[in-house]
This record gives structure tokens, sequence and C-alpha cells, in this order.
């Protein structure tokens, strides 16, 4: 059950506009409550890297040897660029830019995280005293369409459902606006300097999904960890973490120890090693400290054995490749058939590779065993200046030629006979990367080191379909049968994600869920994945079975108040959750805030939502309810591009909305209302006669609505206030009461 590339299926695209490969898709399952524990319902979800093989069937562990994704991603260093082909085929399917406009580029290395994004490196940026990186998300599977949806295979987006999507759907149109192939390099405007201190807010490719600056000036370092959080250096031989989820700079976690943020790795034991600047090789231990290494330890390129974690250091100049123990101890120096060097690394067979270096102009890729024996130098037809090297999911190695503009894949098991009796390798496929390309990428550009030595793991995901919108999602379960285990050092964590559509899922956050452990997420569908993590020792933990249900609790409610919500920030709300309605009472003085052309300023904000009885075991009885109320005392909302085009004045808005147990025909039925009030209303300085009456105002910047009222699909909305504009909404005053499963019935 691990992803292959045998089981991966092409678009029905031709080959030159082939987006992304495409893994086989699990249609959702249908239920409120379903239970998987058999290989046949495990099948009914996607797998990667885990499987139920005899004879440890009905069960999900990790594979053996982990596959990763089907990707080289290389950096067009003197475009600016990323490109990312198949390692399959060798078909491009798509290209990003490095940065956003007017800052610096000149990316050189990237590496993949455990979700398959890509983050690269920029080292043309020092700005500020700050470098820079950016990841790039992933799209597997999906149809090219128009921004109408409409299929069409030059389309500017890409429509679900997807087999994985990591991009994010930064305007919620339900596609994703992303690159086609080579040259459809998405502008990235960087408006009005939006973006330059961090921020994708002006990208148009929806698969940029982050831009960080960072410590280490002219960033070249950047190497993902086992918790999937990033390292970066740089030229100032500063080091920092980057949050693998958020994307955003670890506090504390920067240092300086005056050498390394050339190129670097993680380790098995999580050791950051980051070569060449300063007092040359940094050997760092988070939490514990690092040295800096001379250069008797190497200069340059860093690879790892992914069979013994040790470490291989080439020296730039000189036909020496250094290898470490992973506690820095030398522990033998070897030739590799050149006097120069660069990329460096190695494979699970015992091969050592080595790019021969953009110096001299040189057209080989040295090989060697990790014992030290040479075993030939492999000629690259067509190929001059091979800088970087790097192990594909099948066991391939990719080398990206700067002088030639080009990448080429290796086959270990081509060419003549070498040293040692071994096959030394001969170039089987070749990437045209365009002219001006210039590809100065030695790394971890396929994520070999990461998916196959750092953090070993896999994954299962599957989609459930409850058949209604709106479903409260209230449990997973999992390992309730004897065989599930989970090791000491290994780990089993579930995520869940909801949407009322199925394309939506991409669009809205993994949260993480407890085992057995009560939450609430609501929509039609859910998504749930499953990560399975091995110990150091490779011990895998053992699922034996997962069940998702939706909330089913007797008599009860849901309810949430929210003071503002301005473009999706959300100030003094009541209840966040939402399912299940609690007690909760929210204050805050004042908010000032902007977004967009919309500027608001509000005194005295006071949320509360309110559940009767609390105890919602009881049984259901007249009265039963569920209460949501806002109140603000003044409001001032301000909006224009350059000036204000409108100003708005409120005085004391109040909004309310309730679903009650009342007595019908044939026992209770949930009663659902709502009502609001304004006390004053000027705009531009003249008065406006509201109270509680619905109103609807057209303005220059867009409609204001007044004590709107929705009922729809057993839920109740209350807007006192509501602005839209073409570029930012914001709704003061809103209160909501939902019937979760017929509360009113036993």
């Amino acid at each position: 059950m691990r992803r292959t590339p045998g089981a991966l299926l092409a678009l029905a695209l031709p080959l030159s506009l082939l987006v992304v490969p495409s893994v086989a898709q699990a249609a959702p399952v249908p239920g409120s409550n379903v239970l998987y524990t058999t290989d046949a319902q495990f099948d009914q979800g996607v797998p990667n890297d885990v499987n139920h093989d005899a004879p440890n069937g009905n069960q999900l562990q990790l594979d053996k040897a982990q596959a990763f994704f089907p990707f080289v991603n290389i950096a067009a260093s003197a475009r600016g660029t990323m490109v990312r082909a198949d390692v399959d085929t060798g078909a491009i399917v798509g290209e990003w830019n490095s940065a956003p406009a007017g800052q610096g580029r000149d990316p050189s290395r990237t590496t993949v995280d455990r979700f398959g994004n890509t983050w690269l490196s920029n080292r043309a940026e020092a700005g500020g005293g700050k470098g820079s990186i950016t990841r790039v998300g992933v799209i597997v599977g999906g149809t090219r369409v128009n921004s109408d949806g409409t299929p069409n295979p030059v389309g500017d987006y890409l429509a679900g459902p997807f087999g994985y999507n990591t991009c994010v759907d930064r305007n919620s149109d339900g596609l994703f606006a992303t690159s086609r192939g080579l040259g459809d390099i998405r502008p990235w405007t960087n408006a009005g300097g939006a973006d330059s201190n961090g921020g994708v807010t002006t990208a148009a490719d929806e698969c940029l999904i982050n831009y960080t600056r960072v410590a280490g000036t002219n960033t070249r370092t950047v190497a993902v960890d086992g918790n999937n959080d990033v390292w970066t250096g740089g030229s100032n031989t500063a080091h920092q973490k980057v949050d693998g989820v958020t994307g955003q700079t670890v506090p504390g976690s920067s240092f300086n120890l005056g050498c390394g943020g050339y190129g670097g790795l993680i380790d098995k034991a999580g050791t950051l090693w980051s070569a060449r600047y300063g007092a040359n090789l940094l050997r760092y231990v988070p939490g514990t400290g690092g040295a800096c290494l001379d250069t008797t330890h190497g200069d340059y390129g860093l690879g790892m054995d992914p069979v013994t974690g040790e470490i291989w250091h080439t020296t730039v100049q000189s036909n020496a490749v250094v290898k470490l123990a992973p506690n820095g101890t030398v522990l033998g120096t070897y030739q590799h058939g050149n006097q120069y060097a660069q990329g460096v690394a190695v494979d699970r067979s015992g091969n050592v590779w080595v790019a021969h270096s953009i110096l001299g102009a040189q057209t080989t890729v040295g090989h060697l065993r990790t014992d030290g024996t040479y075993v030939g130098n492999v000629t690259l037809p067509g190929g001059s200046g091979p800088t970087g090297v790097s192990v594909d999911t099948n066991g391939k190695v990719w080398v990206a030629n700067l002088n030639t503009n080009n990448a080429m894949r290796i086959d270990p098991a081509a060419g003549a006979v070498g040293g040692g009796g071994h096959r030394i390798g001969a170039v089987d496929l070749t990437v045209d990367l365009g002219a001006g390309a210039n590809p100065y990428n030695y790394s971890d550009m396929t994520g070999s080191v990461l998916g196959e030595i750092t953090a070993p793991q896999g994954t299962w995901n599957v989609v459930q379909d409850a058949g209604f919108a709106g479903a409260p999602w209230g449990k997973v379960t999992w390992n309730t049968e004897p065989q599930g285990s989970v090791p000491p050092g290994t780990s089993i964590t579930v995520e869940a994600r909801t949407a009322d559509t199925e394309a939506g899922l991409a669009a809205s956050p993994y949260l993480p869920v407890g085992n057995g452990v009560q939450f609430g997420l609501v929509g039609r569908y859910i998504e749930v994945r499953t990560t399975l993590r091995a110990s150091p020792n490779g011990a895998s933990p053992i699922l034996s079975d997962l069940r998702i249900q939706t909330s089913k609790r007797a008599g009860t409610f849901s309810c949430q108040a929210t003071a503002l919500n301005l473009a999706g920030i959300i100030v003094t709300r009541a209840n966040p959750p939402d399912v299940p309605c609690v007690d909760d009472h929210e204050v805050l003085a004042n908010a000032n805030l902007s977004a967009g052309i919309v500027t608001v300023k509000l005194t005295a904000l006071d949320a509360v939502t309110s559940l009767t009885p609390d105890n919602q075991n009881l049984p259901p009885a007249a009265g039963d309810n569920a209460t949501s109320t806002t109140q603000i005392d003044q409001s001032r909302i301000t909006a224009g591009a350059v000036i204000p085009l409108v100003t708005i004045e409120l005085g004391v808005v109040r909004s309310k909305a309730s679903v009650t147990c009342v007595a019908g025909p044939s026992g209770l039925i949930p009663e659902l209302s709502g009502a609001s009030h304004i006390a004053s209303l000027r705009i531009n300085g003249v008065a406006v006669t509201v109270g509680s009456a619905p109103l609807t105002i057209a303005l220059v910047v867009g409609e204001l609505r007044l004590n709107s009222t929705t009922i729809s699909g057993g839920v109740v909305v209350q807007q006192a206030v509501a602005l839209d504009t073409l570029l930012t909404d914001v709704v003061i005053g809103e209160a909501r009461a939902n019937v979760e499963d017929g509360p009113c019935h036993l």
C-alpha cells in the first residue's frame, strides 16, 4: 500500500501539458458512524507508506522502506524560480517564483518536507539584515479548468477532487490557481510591499504557501527535521528554526556559532550539519549546543548514509570526500575521481555520488562505495557544471547541470563495470530546464534524506460523507482492538478537517483530535488523516481500527456569539467551537482594526452564549434552549482605499439568536428565532432610522445590510450589521444558534 511510481496515473492531457501525476483516488465513504478495521475497509482510504500485508492483515503498519514523493525540485537560480519535475517521466509539472517582486531571489537549495512541500532558500536576499525562504505546496490529481470551473486542458486552475493537496485556496473559490509547467510562472506582485517582510498575500499561484524572512542573510542552509520544522542558515552564519506548521520563525531558536550556513541537513539523531562559512562546518545539537569543525572534515557538500547515519562531506578543490561519524569523528578520506567536487548524496545500496562541480566546467559525477572503493565516473552527455546530486524515490540519482541548463537522471544499475565489480552508472534521462535556468542546486532536492532517514512515517487518509450539509462531527476513536500498539518512540497522530463540499476540504486546515475525545467540526464531509511514525530504531506503531462518527447526543444544541468579524479576523467571540453550546461570556473594552479598505473602531464589545439546561443528558423539556447575544456600545466604520469614501457611525447594537424546545403537534419541536436592534445610525453624517427592521443600503464601496435574519438547515444566524465590499467584509453583532440532531427529541 505504499505510494509507488506504478500506482501513479497520468491526467488525460498531452505530455507537454501534464500538471502532476495522480494517485488512485478513493471515493468518500457514506455514513455518519463508520468503523475501519478490515483490509477491505482500510482500502476505502488512501495509504502512503503503510500496508496491511500478510501475515499482518486487518491492520496498518509502516512499510519497511519508505517511499517519498515522486518529484525532483530544482532551483533555476538565474531565473529566480523553482522547477518541479516528475522523476518517472521527466515531465515538468510546474515552475514558481522563489520570492515576491522586488525581493532577492537567486534560489540555490531546495528540500522537501514530510508532506511533500518544497522549501527553497534565496541566496540574493539580505535586506534589513535578514534572508528568506519559501515553501511551495504540492497537488496530485485534479482537472484543469477555467475560472468558472469549465474544463479546459490549458486552464489556469485546478479543480478537485484531488488525490493529494497541500496548496491553499486563498480566495475560497473552490479552485486552485497554479502553474501548468515550465515557463508558466504566475506573478507575485508584492504590491505596496505587502509581502516584503513575509507572506504570500499577493502571490497569484496558490501553491506558494509561505514566504518567511529569517535570521541568516543570503540564506543557503534549509533542512527539515523529524518534527517537520525547518532549520535555516546564511552567510552571516546565523541559524534559525521555522515552524513546519505555521511557516513562521520559532522564537528563541536563533543562534550563531560563527560557522556554517552554506548548505545543510539534519541527521538521524536530529543534529544539524551546516557547511563552509566562517570557521567551516557546523555540528549543532538542538537543546545542547554545537561546535565548528575544521576543513579536515570537508568544506562543501553534505550527504548522509541512510543505513549507518554517517555523514559524507566533499572538499571543493580536492579529489577527496570525507566520511564522518555522527559525533563528528573523521572515519576516512576517499578519492572520488576529479579534482573538484560540490554536492554529494548516498543511496541505500551503499553508493556515494559526487557532483564534479562547475569549476573547470566538469562533465562527470563520481561514484564510490561507502567503504571507500572508487567505482568510476559517470559521463554526462550534453551536461556540464554538475552542482548537486540527489536520490529519488526509485533509487535513481538526479544531477543538476548549471552550465547546460538541464538535469539528468542516472541509473546506478547501468553503464560499464567499474571498481569493486560494481556498475558505474549511466544517464538514462535528460530534462531541459530552459534557457537561463543555471540550476545551482545542491541539496536534498528529492526529499530522500527526510523520506528515508530523518522522519520515517506513513499516512492513511479517508473521506467520509454524512449525506447532509452542516453535519456535526464529534468523535474519532482508534486502537480499541488488542493488536493495536504504539511501541516506545513511535506515535500515531490523528487529524481531521471538514467542509460542505468534497473540493472544499483542501481549503480547510487539519486539526488534531484526541482518541475518543469529543470535538466539534461541522460539514457534510470529514477527512481524517492518520500519521504513523516509527521510532529511531525502526519500530512501527500498529493501527488496528479507527471509527469516525458524528455527534449524536439527544438534547444538544450549538451556539456562538461574535462581536466583530473583519475579513476573517475574529474579535470577542463566545463559544468559538460552536458545537456543542456551552455557557460563555467574552468582553473587550475597545477594538481598532484595519483590513483591506476597511477600518473599524468599536467600544464595549460583549458576547454571551447560554445553554439551558447545562446538563444535556437530562430528558428534553419545553423551554430547553440555546441562546447567543452580542452588544457593542459604539461602532465606527470607514471604507476607502486612500481616503474614506464612507463613514458609518452606530449607537448601541444588540443581536440575539435562539433555539427553543416548544410543544408541537406530535411532541417537542425546535423553534428558531433571531432579532437585532440598532439604536442609531449615521452615514457620512446623515442620520438614518433603523431600529429592528431589516434594511439594505447601497453604498459607493459596497452593500450595507442591517438586522438580517437567516434560518436554514436548523441554523439561525442574526447579523446586526454587515458591510460587504469588493475586497473586505465586516460583520458586527452576529449571533447564531443551531439544532444538532434533533435536540428536542429522545
